[in-house]
């Protein structure tokens, strides 16, 4: 990968804040104009052991011969305790290191350490440089935990230009797909939950059917009651039994009705036997005097 500089610092500021117990300033000068500027400085949360390190960054080797020769690290040693070289990986080598310094490097999996520094005692920093890292320090700092309001196309556009059209098509498609998912779980849910409902309302109404129906019926029981002598609030046994009861009697009733009617019927049958006969029928019953048998 072709580092640029800033990018390099910057992914080195990362590493240095999760790996340690350090804070972590970039391209912060130490002090008033013209005071040294080093590209990563970091000073350990240690009353005991206050040992700064600064870091100079270099993507190019023409860079790195021309700020050796001039000495420009040595600057450094005033307000650190050690200067490491940072570099992508294969751009120099341990032997190309001035006497003293450390150097780390960038690999296609992450910073690896390759040279420890010297490390020289530094009792404390000058106070122009405390001024400055608490003003210009803490400011930064705020801005850079401060959440970004990026939207996902921004990001995307950005990717683009860092790891490639395909990685960004890729975490494109995966942002659709995962809106898409959410959509489709959303709709899921209201839906359930529709459901849900719709359950609950036909449960309802059954059970106000059911209620009305156990109106109707105790309402009829009531009647049924009352016309069995009863009163409204007799229970269904006492009821069944008044009914059989009402039963038997009208099955004596139509015994009784039936005699009679048998009864009825004769006293016509004995009444039409004892009426007197018609003239005609004594007349054809009787022989004249002299005729012929």
């Amino acid at each position: 990968m072709n580092w640029k500089h800033d990018d390099l610092a910057n992914d080195l500021a990362q590493f240095v804040r999760g790996k340690s117990d350090r804070i972590v300033w970039t391209d912060m000068q130490l002090g008033p104009s013209g005071s040294p500027r080093p590209d990563v400085y970091s000073v350990p949360m240690s009353y005991a052991r206050f040992q700064p390190i600064a870091y100079e960054c270099k993507v190019s080797l023409s860079d790195f011969r021309a700020d050796v020769t001039k000495g420009k690290w040595l600057d450094y040693l005033r307000f650190a305790c050690a200067v490491i070289f940072a570099v992508p990986e294969g751009l120099i080598k341990k032997s190309d290191l001035p006497d003293g310094c450390g150097l780390i490097v960038r690999g296609p999996n992450g910073w690896r350490t390759v040279k420890g520094p010297t490390m020289r005692p530094l009792e404390n920093l000058p106070r122009d440089a405390w001024v400055k890292l608490i003003i210009d320090g803490v400011r930064r700092e705020a801005e850079r935990n401060k959440p970004k309001e990026v939207s996902i196309w921004q990001a995307l556009y950005a990717m683009n230009d860092r790891l490639g059209k395909q990685v960004a098509e890729a975490v494109r498609d995966r942002a659709h797909a995962d809106m898409e998912y959410e959509h489709a779980t959303e709709m899921l849910r209201q839906a359930a939950r529709d459901a849900d409902a719709e359950y609950r309302d036909r449960i309802q109404k059954a059970k106000d059917r059911a209620n009305e129906d156990m109106s109707r019926i105790d309402s009829a029981r009531g009647e049924l009651a009352e016309a069995l002598g009863l009163p409204r609030s007799a229970s269904a046994y006492e009821i069944a039994s008044a009914a059989h009861r009402a039963a038997a009697a009208l099955d004596r009733d139509e015994v009784i009705r039936g005699l009679r009617q048998n009864f009825r019927e004769i006293e016509r049958a004995v009444e039409s036997a004892n009426a007197p006969m018609p003239a005609i029928a004594r007349a054809g019953g009787e022989s004249k005097p002299g005729a012929q048998p």
